[in-house]
């Protein structure tokens, strides 16, 4: 498809009006802490309420929105309640794995309404890219009216990804060097497409949806095949020079350590990734180690048992050098390794204790929010909101 075909369809489905900064960041506001009265978010969007009811009209006479009146607290007038109509668009969010590429189709508020998977054993970037937009279309077909009422599809990578060029740049975990993404999805799907590093998806999600909503600094830390980092500062992801920032897994820590997958040696990744635990617990994954280390007995339970709580000690220090570096209300830490907390956290807790300057206080602001499934792509579709709300 052309560009400007492509760029067409992203306007289509622009929210009414939402050039306009002011309503767009209102939407946006509604979208994160809806239901809300009209007091509080005008309150929170420093304007007063009839401006707020003014910027907001064009919306809810689109069914963008909607009003409901409540009963007063004592006395005075009822409230206007004001909450996003979920299923007046969809997104697409597409998770590219080693092995694994999963989609989903969510509502405005990335609740997930289809879901699809399928394994792809090649790396080849091209097999990768079509298999990945297959299954965009497949899902969207097997739904009717989801085609076309879809703002777009996002695309969450492992590694370094260039927003700006829809590009991944480089990703260890997939060995691809500067792959055109955006471009070969959009003509085989005929949506807008946009691409991120899948953590910095995952960091538009908390700030949508999830702890970080009432957050303007905050940092979302994955753990599992590779360890990755998102950020929030002041109210804005931050993806650094070409989306550069975030590499938390390739920060090194051991000087002639083991080989990372990015080449070098000692990386936070090749000391506390799922191989690295594998490789310390002597099985072959890690699900055999976290078997292991739950349900075994033995020397084999114990030595996977101090795989994991060595994993989470390096883990911890890594975190420290987030909440040192960043000094972030909260740090958010999720992932596919994070369902191995049981494991992980007496060594991690007292590991970034130690290294962390705020010692025990910074503590309660560690939230951790174990994985589920369609964690990634939700997150994914996550970017594919945001992109509309621009």
């Amino acid at each position: 498809m052309p560009a400007n075909a492509v760029e067409d369809r992203a306007a289509m489905f622009e929210v009414p009006a939402l050039k306009d900064p002011h309503r767009s960041g209102l939407f946006s506001l509604v979208l994160r802490h809806a239901p809300i009265s009209r007091g509080d978010l005008a309150q929170r969007a420093s304007l007063d309420q009839s401006t707020v009811t003014r910027t907001l009209r064009p919306l809810i006479e689109n069914g963008y929105l909607k009003e409901t009146p409540t009963a007063p607290h004592g006395r005075g007038r009822p409230q206007r309640i004001i909450e996003v109509v979920p299923d007046r668009h969809c997104a697409v969010g597409v998770k590219i794995g080693p092995r694994l590429i999963t989609a989903v189709v969510t509502d405005l508020g990335a609740n997930v309404v289809a879901r699809a998977e399928e394994t792809e054993t090649s790396l080849d970037p091209h097999k990768v890219l079509t298999a990945a937009s297959g299954l965009v279309a497949r899902l969207l077909d097997a739904h009717p009216g989801s085609r076309e009422k879809a703002l777009g599809v996002g695309i969450g990578v492992g590694g370094h990804v260039d927003p700006e060029a829809g590009v991944c740049r480089y990703s260890p975990i997939l060995g691809w060097h500067d792959v055109e993404v955006v471009g070969p999805v959009a003509e085989a799907v005929g949506l807008p497409v946009t691409v991120h590093n899948d953590v910095n998806a995952l960091a538009v999600a908390e700030q949508l949806f999830g702890n970080g909503r009432s957050a303007r600094n905050f940092a979302v830390a994955t753990i599992g095949p590779g360890i990755g980092l998102g950020l929030v500062v002041e109210g804005v992801p931050y993806g650094g020079t070409r989306g550069l920032a975030g590499e938390l897994g390739h920060i090194p820590l051991v000087p002639d350590g083991p080989v990372c997958r990015c080449g070098r040696r000692g990386c936070l990744e090749a000391l506390a990734g799922d191989a690295a635990i594998a490789a310390a617990a002597g099985v072959d994954d890690v699900g055999a180690a976290l078997d292991a280390a739950r349900t075994g007995s033995g020397a084999q339970a114990e030595r996977a048992r101090r795989a994991f709580a060595e994993a989470g000690a390096w883990v911890g220090r890594g975190l420290a050098i987030v909440a040192n570096l960043t000094a972030p209300e909260l740090i958010v830490l999720t992932g596919e390794g994070a369902a191995a907390y049981d494991l992980l956290g007496d060594s991690l807790a007292a590991a970034f204790e130690e290294h962390v300057l705020e010692g025990r206080d910074f503590l309660p602001r560690l939230k951790v929010d174990a994985s589920d499934a369609d964690i990634w792509a939700r997150g994914a579709a996550c970017l594919a909101i945001q992109q509309a709300l621009r």
